[in-house]
C-alpha cells in the first residue's frame, strides 16, 4: 500500500511568480507595442509548473519506489477539468449571443481542447496568437493548457524510465537538461524573423524546455531540501 507524501511543503512564494507572470501576459495584451516582453510569463509559468509536478513525483518515488500513473491523471482531471468545462460553458453561451462569427470553429475548439491538443488545432487551422488582438476569441489562450496537458500525458512515463536508468539524480537531471537545451534550440531554428511566429510559440516540442527546464530543478533542488525558516535578510 502507498504511503501518502508526508514531506510535501506548499510554498507561497510560488504563487507569487506565478502571479507576475500573469500579469506580464496581460499587460502584454493590453500594451503589446510598450510590453514586449510582457509573454515571457508563460516560459515562467511553465516552469513552475514543470517543477512543481516532478517534484511531487519525486517525492512518490522517494517514499513508495514507484509511481501510481493512473491516480497521477485521476489527480489531473480532477484539477484542470471542472474550471475548464465551466470556462467552455460560459464562453460558448457568450459566442452565441454576442460573437456568433465565432460559432464555425466553437466545436473544433472545444473538442481540441477538452482532448488537450488545442494549441496543434490552432496551428493547422491557421489562427495567429499574435494578429488577433483587435478581435481575440475566448478559446485563444487554451493552448498552454493543452502544452501542459500533453506534458502530464508523458511526463510520468518518461519520469519513470529515467528512475529506473539514470539510477544516480544527477544523471536524470543531466538528460531532461539536454533535452531542455535541444528544445530550446529548436525554437531558435524554427523562428524565421519576420514571419508570424505562431507555430513556434505554440509548439509543444519547442515549449518543452521551459516545462522541462522546471522539471530538471527538481532533481536538484527539490523543496524537501529547501530551508523551511528563511532569514528576514533573504526574504527581503
Amino acid at each position: 500500500m502507498s504511503k501518502r507524501l508526508s514531506t510535501s511543503r506548499y510554498i507561497t512564494g510560488f504563487d507569487g511568480i506565478r502571479t507576475l507572470a500573469v500579469i506580464g501576459v496581460i499587460l502584454y495584451h493590453l500594451l503589446p507595442t510598450q510590453m514586449r516582453g510582457g509573454y515571457l510569463g508563460v516560459p515562467v509559468f511553465f516552469v513552475v509548473s514543470g517543477y512543481l509536478i516532478t517534484d511531487l513525483l519525486r517525492q512518490e518515488w522517494d517514499q513508495n519506489g514507484k509511481i501510481k500513473v493512473i491516480d497521477f491523471y485521476v489527480r489531473r482531471m480532477k484539477r484542470l477539468y471542472p474550471g475548464m468545462v465551466v470556462m467552455l460553458g460560459l464562453a460558448a453561451a457568450y459566442i452565441t449571443l454576442f460573437q456568433r462569427n465565432l460559432l464555425n470553429n466553437l466545436r473544433g475548439v472545444v473538442v481540441s481542447s477538452l482532448l488537450y491538443y488545442n494549441n496543434w488545432w490552432q496551428i493547422n487551422h491557421g489562427l495567429s496568437y499574435f494578429d488577433r488582438f483587435g478581435n481575440e476569441s475566448p478559446f485563444t489562450h487554451l493552448w498552454s493548457l493543452a502544452v501542459e496537458g500533453q506534458n502530464y500525458l508523458i511526463w510520468p512515463l518518461v519520469f519513470i524510465l529515467l528512475m529506473k536508468i539514470g539510477k544516480k539524480r544527477s544523471r536524470v537531471f543531466n538528460v531532461v537538461a539536454g533535452i531542455t537545451v535541444f528544445s530550446g534550440i529548436l525554437f531558435a531554428v524554427l523562428y524565421t524573423p519576420g514571419a508570424d511566429p505562431t507555430r513556434v510559440y505554440y509548439g509543444t516540442d519547442t515549449r518543452l524546455f521551459s516545462i522541462w527546464m522546471g522539471s530538471a530543478l527538481a532533481f536538484i533542488w527539490p523543496t524537501t531540501h529547501l530551508k523551511k525558516e528563511i532569514p528576514i535578510k533573504a526574504k527581503r
